[in-house]
């Protein structure tokens, strides 16, 4: 069917019209539209298509700080936290049996192994934010009583090092670091709003030139939204497209309401559809 034969007003309406996109999808939209961008546009569209592509960053950079704290980074921290630990331990306990007539270090390392793992290394199997607190504790006592010059005496320095450096990464997953407690609940949704005002902003950019009778030309519209189509979410599917992260309760420790079919559950991803052009109403409109 020839485009003259077609409604071009309500092709192009189909993507100046406020669409909703999976997050996950924002990274390889954006480069799609770049590559797939006319040769020819003003400095307006132009402006546009960078905006998509910085939202996009813009996306991807609150993405990858919720996988720093998804359950499985934990986890992996967690279980580096603990091994650095049993190192510590295992090379200590190692000196211990060393006959005083050989060495003094078995007695100081049992000194130091009494002092500091009292009940061995039962504690490393506790939930992360217990063996945070301890490792808090261990460290903080190690500084003030002066113990690490002698740990490093007798076993590679490296096993203290290994116990702060996983220590400093257990804090960051649990969101005790700046970057990561600063970090809004929403933040990936509004993000992800943001992302998919600035695709419809740079449709209507390149709308602004086009002529409905020029067919050479609303083909070139055409073939550069073509990316849109196959990243669009489909009304009630939101949720399969995009579930790997949940977002948390509206209130801290707040439980989560029983949802009703009546009710679908909200997309953590969803992005926020402005009510209208209207300055008033749309808040990314300056």
């Amino acid at each position: 069917m020839s485009l003259q034969s077609q409604n071009v007003a309500a092709l192009v309406a189909a993507y100046t019209s406020p669409a909703r996109f999976s997050s996950a999808h924002s990274a390889a939209l954006a480069l799609q539209l770049r590559a797939a961008a006319p040769k020819t546009m003003t400095a307006d569209q132009r402006k546009a298509l960078e905006t998509v592509l910085q939202r996009a960053a813009e996306v991807g950079e609150i993405r990858k700080a919720r996988e720093r704290t998804a359950p499985p980074a934990v986890r992996a921290r967690r279980a580096e936290l603990a091994s650095s630990w049993t190192s510590l331990h295992a090379a200590l306990s190692a000196l211990v049996n060393i006959p005083k007539e050989l060495s003094p270090m078995g007695a100081e390392a049992a000194e130091l192994v009494d002092r500091l793992f009292p009940e061995g290394v039962a504690f490393t199997t506790a939930d992360a934010l217990s063996l945070f607190g301890r490792s808090q504790m261990l460290l903080q006592r190690i500084e003030e009583e002066g113990l690490r010059a002698r740990i490093d005496a007798l076993v590679t320095p490296m096993l203290m090092r290994s116990a702060e450096v996983a220590f400093e990464g257990i804090g960051e997953v649990l969101g005790i670091s700046a970057d990561t407690s600063s970090l809004p609940p929403r933040a990936l949704a509004e993000a992800n709003g943001r992302f998919a005002y600035a695709v419809t902003t740079y449709a209507r950019a390149l709308s602004i030139t086009l002529d409905p009778e020029d067919e050479a030309g609303v083909r070139v519209f055409l073939a550069a939204m073509a990316p849109i189509d196959g990243a669009r979410v489909v009304p009630g599917r939101a949720k399969a497209a995009d579930e790997e992260f949940e977002d948390e309760p509206s209130e801290p420790g707040a439980p989560n309401e029983p949802t009703s079919p009546e009710t679908p559950e909200e997309d953590p991803d969803a992005p926020y559809v402005p009510a209208s052009d209207d300055p008033i109403d749309n808040p990314f409109i300056t």
